[in-house]
């Protein structure tokens, strides 16, 4: 039998990067700046405590952990001044899908391949019916409408996981 532990470990070396271009890559930066988020901190902050709706710093602290309280406190609750929550999942969404059209090499207009399309679906279906106990964001994520778009499912997906 496979550990819980090691399980996991290979599922998160499997759709972090997925998610992750969210954080990191380009396009998700220039979508939240034209949302209204200029800077860093402000995107990441309110992209990530989106689904969460326009809570203040106290709970995305602590569903973030990982941050200073204060760190958070300087984005929220302001950054709901700029954009609401629903334009922040917008930006965050059509950020990751660019940037994976980007690492895919897909035109605008171009469909990902199949294999993308069949993994984006079989993500989709994994996450249905998940359990997230003690998983804040993750169940936050997937109460959210599963998206049409195939890169946003896939991001989706990757990102309730």
């Amino acid at each position: 039998m496979t550990d819980p532990g090691t399980t996991a470990r290979r599922m998160w070396t499997l759709f972090e990067p997925v998610h992750v271009v969210s954080y990191f890559a380009p396009q998700p930066r220039a979508a939240f700046e034209q949302a209204g988020l200029r800077g860093y901190w402000r995107g990441y902050f309110a992209g990530r405590a989106a689904p969460l709706g326009a809570v203040a710093a106290e709970p995305v602290a602590a569903a973030f952990f990982s941050f200073a309280p204060a760190m958070v406190a300087r984005a929220l609750p302001s950054v709901w001044d700029l954009a609401t929550p629903a334009e922040a999942l917008r930006a965050r969404a059509t950020g990751a899908v660019a940037a994976l059209r980007g690492l895919l090499g897909l035109a605008e207009a171009e469909d990902p391949a199949a294999a993308v399309v069949e993994t984006a679906d079989l993500l989709a279906t994994a996450i249905a019916d998940i359990g997230t106990p003690g998983r804040v964001l993750g169940a936050a994520n997937a109460a959210l409408p599963v998206p049409g778009d195939p890169l946003a499912r896939l991001w989706h997906a990757a990102t309730v996981l």
